[in-house]
């Protein structure tokens, strides 16, 4: 048994649990703070799911060291070395890399996420001002956005599976 299959399952429900914790439109600084909290949590759950999900599919086709995959390019790359060149990985590098995508959104938000906190972290002023590059473009992390991507996701994953076992 492939033995990132239930930790793929597992970060998507975690994902699913925290939608669910999700308030309403928040009306106050903690409402709103608590959504910030609970999208930003989805948001890395959905990403680590997508980073064991590619070292899945690696380990499905047998590469001798999936747990180094950390990118849709190492996990073609390692498929390519072998002689093969799965659909599966085909189709998440055309998702990764076309902008609009679900996924292409969903790794720049992760980005977008992760760089705003680097920024932070290491400034020494209390106030952070932080300088975003050209090419990214600020995503609003909202429940509805959330819940579009698990589903992409999560129809992505079951369709593989299915594939993957058929081969």
């Amino acid at each position: 048994m492939n033995p990132y299959l239930s930790v793929v399952n597992q970060r998507l429900h975690f994902g699913r649990l925290l939608l669910q914790q999700l308030p309403p439109a928040g009306d106050t600084p903690s409402k709103r703070m608590l959504e910030l909290a609970l999208c930003q949590s989805v948001l890395y759950q959905l990403e680590s799911a997508y980073r064991f999900y590619l070292r899945e599919i690696a380990s499905t086709y047998r590469c001798r060291t999936p747990e180094q995959i950390g990118n849709v390019g190492a996990l073609v790359a390692d498929l390519q070395a072998m002689g093969k060149h799965p659909a599966e990985a085909s189709e998440l590098a055309n998702l990764e890399s076309t902008s609009g995508t679900w996924l292409n959104q969903l790794l720049a938000a992760y980005r977008q996420v992760r760089t705003v906190q680097q920024e932070q972290t290491s400034q020494q002023s209390p106030i952070a001002v932080v300088q975003m590059s050209a090419d990214m473009e600020p995503v609003e992390l909202d429940a509805e956005g959330l819940k579009t991507w698990l589903a992409a996701f999560v129809e992505l994953v079951e369709r593989h599976r299915q594939h993957m076992q058929e081969c």
